[in-house]
């Protein structure tokens, strides 16, 4: 692209830097000439705009005025080949120059002003001749790359070579590098620029080079920005259709007893080695991703997790690993909580992974605990069970008489307790919601003392009783 300075350069036109010349990196996307007293009506953005002057006032405050209109036009600068008739250039002129930044040429009017555009219009269509050679360079270096290498940084590698610069992609809300270029040139570059790439990704191209026309090209980069966009949107999408299918595996691992040693081939192909466990999560305040999109975190790349979103929680079959925990929780914002599992073996099994799971989640929110491993809640917590066991135990203790009734003599003891205790006790609200007669409820509530010991109206039963529903709850047993 040519520039003021490139211009000035050029000693057949013998063109000269009156004032402005700090200004001389303005670049000239075409020539215009104007002789109005209001050229900046005429003339566009980036025009070269040639004039003999007699358009111009003669007193220094309309000269300055007139100039400064001129650059608010936003032209690259002004070449004046003065007639013998055209005013004299006040030094206020120049001052202006120089302070706006605006190239001032003087040329001799024996310059024909055709001589001059056909150099400067020539000079841009070469240029664009040049960036469009550059871009088809580019999608055919791109196509060859597609053919040649199956994973994307070897695809990256290749862009950068090409371009004599280092590529890299990363994560805009982490800044983690997805994807570089394998440092393509073995050194480290400098003048590094960050550009968005558009579109579902959330991520930035890192470029890292030394001063190269190549990419000083806008419309370059764009397309490598757009080939890039295209590449990252193919990525989502597989990792879209992974998603489906471990949610769909989750659920049919969950619904059936399956030997782990039979699914082992299946989850081993999506990166889950070692040892497994099962999450629960629940996600906290407004974080930079959702349960809905969490999958395209990085750190999930390398080894994706079974999910399956459920009741605004999440489950989760992944690898056993803390760095992968936390970055669960950077993803998902503040307040995020997370139970994990024992080990997923042979003996416990999917379903039993999950309940306990559940169970370290509901102790990890009694103990404000972003996570909480199965197992390691206090002994001093009476809140709820420590285990699957415990948890057992309590829905046998207190709620097994009222599920064998209800069992045999197809009665709804349970649903009548719950909704008794979901009510704080109150006679009408609960008769309402069940749809049944107040003494009906109260027959119940007597008939619930009688088989289990304890009364659902005084604060010893109450406290029993709601422990055992949230066990019951919290580990699925109920």
């Amino acid at each position: 692209m040519l520039s003021v300075h490139d211009l000035i350069a050029v000693d057949p036109l013998k063109l000269q830097a009156v004032a402005g010349l700090a200004g001389a990196a303005r670049l000239i996307t075409w020539a215009h000439t104007v002789d109005l007293p209001d050229p900046w009506r005429w003339v566009s953005p980036g025009d070269l705009v040639m004039t003999t002057g007699v358009g111009m006032p003669h007193e220094a405050p309309a000269q300055v005025q007139w100039l400064e209109k001129l650059v608010q036009s936003n032209a690259s600068a002004l070449v004046i080949a003065p007639r013998d008739d055209a005013p004299k250039l006040s030094a206020a002129l120049l001052q202006a120059a120089d302070r706006l930044l605006f190239p001032l040429l003087h040329a001799s009017f024996e310059l024909e002003f055709v001589k001059l555009s056909h150099y400067v219009i020539e000079s841009v269509l070469q240029a664009q001749r040049e960036r469009f050679n550059a871009s088809e360079r580019l999608f055919q270096t791109y196509a060859q790359a597609l053919r040649t290498e199956p994973d994307m940084s070897g695809r990256l590698a290749i862009l950068a070579k090409s371009l004599e610069v280092d590529l890299a992609i990363e994560d805009a809300i982490t800044g983690t590098h997805i994807v570089e270029s394998r440092h393509a040139l073995g050194a480290a570059l400098d003048n590094v620029e960050r550009i968005p790439i558009g579109g579902r990704a959330q991520a930035n191209l890192v470029i890292s080079r030394r001063p190269h026309p190549s990419l000083d090209d806008s419309i370059l980069v764009r397309s490598l920005v757009g080939l890039l966009g295209v590449e990252l949107e193919r990525q989502m999408i597989v990792r879209d259709h992974q998603r489906e299918e471990g949610a769909a595996l989750l659920h049919n691992l969950l619904d059936s007893e399956v030997e782990l040693t039979l699914t082992r081939p299946m989850l081993e192909r999506r990166g889950l080695t070692g040892t497994l466990v099962a999450l629960v999560i629940r996600p906290g305040a407004k974080g930079p991703r959702t349960l809905d999109d969490l999958h395209h975190t990085p750190a999930l790349y390398a080894a994706t997790p079974l999910l399956l979103a459920e009741h605004n929680v999440l489950l989760a079959i992944s690898r056993d690993d803390s760095a992968l925990f936390q970055a669960l929780l950077a993803a998902l914002g503040a307040g995020t909580q997370i139970g994990i599992s024992g080990p997923i073996t042979t003996a416990t099994g999917y379903r039993e992974a999950a309940r306990q799971a559940r169970l370290a989640l509901t102790q990890a929110a009694e103990l404000n605990a972003p996570t909480l491993r199965y197992g390691e809640a206090d002994t001093g917590l009476i809140m709820a069970p420590k285990s699957l066991p415990e948890a057992r135990a309590l829905v046998a203790r207190y709620l097994g008489p009222l599920i064998e009734h209800d069992r045999v003599q197809s009665a709804s003891l349970l649903k009548t307790l719950t909704t008794f205790l979901k009510n704080d006790g109150n006679w009408k609200a609960s008769a309402l919601d069940l749809g049944i007669h107040r003494q009906t409820l109260v027959y119940r509530i007597k008939l619930v003392e009688q088989l289990t010991g304890f009364n659902p109206t005084t604060t010893q039963g109450i406290a029993r009783f709601w422990i055992a529903l949230q066990a019951g709850k919290n580990t699925e047993l109920l």
